[in-house]
């Protein structure tokens, strides 16, 4: 019996490492994608103010707070880590002209798995 608590005890572990590990990836990408482009936009000229940036970057932002909260917090972290990514993934879907599933999958998916495993790491270690 001993066992199986700890195999359970490493699957969290491995689940909360990888999203960890995708959530950091994601989190750091997409501040760092959002200014670049600002700053492109600024150099030439072209910068406007859109209700559609502001609402990424709101996303982004909440996405962002989601994965630093589940650092510590699994539980609200990952489910505040999981709404943020269905709500990019729907902003993606609706904003995306074209390829709207792999829009879907580049915004919203890293931090909708990183919520996942964070959650299923936290139930598993309960």
């Amino acid at each position: 019996m001993a066992s199986s608590r700890y195999a359970g005890d490493r699957a969290a572990k491995w689940m909360r490492w990888v999203a960890r590990g995708i959530g950091t990836l994601a989190a750091v990408f997409w501040p760092l994608a959002l200014l670049a482009s600002a700053i492109g936009e600024m150099i030439g000229g072209e910068f406007e103010r859109s209700l559609e940036g502001a609402m990424l970057a709101a996303l982004v932002i909440v996405a962002v707070v989601g994965v630093v909260i589940a650092w510590r917090r699994e539980a609200i972290g990952g489910a505040i880590a999981v709404v943020a990514g269905v709500a990019l993934c729907i902003f993606a879907y609706v904003t995306a002209s074209f390829n709207e599933g792999f829009a879907m999958a580049v915004s919203g998916g890293p931090f909708l798995l990183a919520g996942v495993l964070f959650l299923a790491g936290w139930w598993r270690s309960r």
